[in-house]
């Protein structure tokens, strides 16, 4: 007699609502079929436009985000060398363990 009930395949994880999936295909059909309607009605050149003006503002965020990521992992950085800092200048017994366990942690 088991205790626990088995375990699902591994093929047979969670998958999403066979109907949702439908919908959102369908939806996403009728975009492409406005968009192209647009093309054919008011030409390549509007389109053109409208597109490549969206991929500089989507530029000029991705631009931003990269920024902010760089001066994050600066902050970050000089934390930890603050960090490290305090540690070897910890006195007593309490810096000799932390010592110890930084150096436990850097070996792995």
């Amino acid at each position: 007699m088991r205790r626990r009930p088995p375990k699902p395949a591994r093929g047979m994880r969670h998958r999403s609502d066979p109907k949702a999936e439908i919908v959102q295909l369908r939806r996403e059909l009728e975009e492409a079929r406005a968009r192209l309607h647009a093309v054919e009605q008011n030409g390549a050149d509007d389109f053109l436009r409208r597109r490549l003006s969206e991929l500089e503002e989507h530029r000029q965020v991705a631009r931003g985000q990269a920024v902010e990521a760089t001066v994050a992992k600066s902050r970050a950085e000089a934390e930890l060398r603050a960090l490290k800092d305090a540690i070897a200048k910890a006195p007593g017994v309490w810096g000799w363990l932390l010592r110890k366990a930084q150096r436990r942690l850097e070996e792995r």
